[in-house]
């Protein structure tokens, strides 16, 4: 005697119990407090959204003169960044010679780039990062090799902040492991002095640090 076996369909799940529709029933309409939070946002999100998209692009201005930007019914003013964009990326550095930060700026996305890639990881790139300091310096402050010097009070903008945010990460990282061994120690004076100095930094507010500077 034979026995026949057939194997049962396999049936799928609901439709409302996978993909987007049962990660929304699952996540923000599990119960009704939360379906009323979730509908609550998205009315909000959905007037936001219809008040900023007619100013920021609608009625916004995308080329002009300042008086444009200042007529009636005007919205975003984008004109402004054409117009500025060399003073916002630049600052006041030397018009006729702000190639030369440009320059700094794509030979430092480029090591940055480069110290993303795990296999150039050694001894080459440390030597790379160390050359970039000279030239940005050359490129920056010039008065060698037929460059211009430009003073570092003329710097600004996007390499001025790209410098000062490599020189935070590369001062402060080594401090930060440091005071966080000292805070673990069992001396208790070096213990005391990290514990106070972290925080007393950590509890000043960052823009009462910026006023003390003006």
């Amino acid at each position: 005697m034979t026995v026949q076996t057939t194997s049962a369909p396999i049936e799928k799940p609901p439709v409302t119990e996978v993909g987007a529709i049962g990660w929304l029933r699952a996540n923000l309409f599990n119960s009704p407090g939360n379906s009323v939070l979730t509908i609550l946002c998205f009315a909000l999100i959905a007037y936001i959204v219809q008040a900023i998209v007619p100013w920021a692009f609608l009625n916004a201005v995308w080329t002009g003169t300042p008086k444009d930007c200042h007529a009636e019914g005007a919205g975003a003013c984008w004109a402004v960044i054409g117009e500025k964009n060399r003073f916002t990326l630049f600052g006041r550095y030397s018009y006729e010679e702000q190639w030369r930060p440009a320059l700094a700026i794509l030979l430092f996305l480029g090591l940055v780039g480069a110290s993303c890639i795990r296999r150039l990881w050694g001894k080459a790139l440390i030597w790379a990062w160390i050359g970039q300091v000279f030239v940005w310096a050359i490129l920056m402050w010039g008065g060698v090799l037929g460059l211009t010097f430009v003073n570092h009070e003329q710097w600004g903008g996007l390499p001025l902040t790209l410098m000062m945010s490599v020189v935070a990460i590369v001062v402060a990282y080594p401090i930060g492991i440091v005071l966080a061994l000292g805070r673990r120690s069992d001396m208790p004076a070096a213990k005391s002095i990290c514990v106070a100095y972290i925080e007393l930094i950590r509890g000043v507010p960052l823009i009462s640090v910026l006023f003390m500077r003006r």
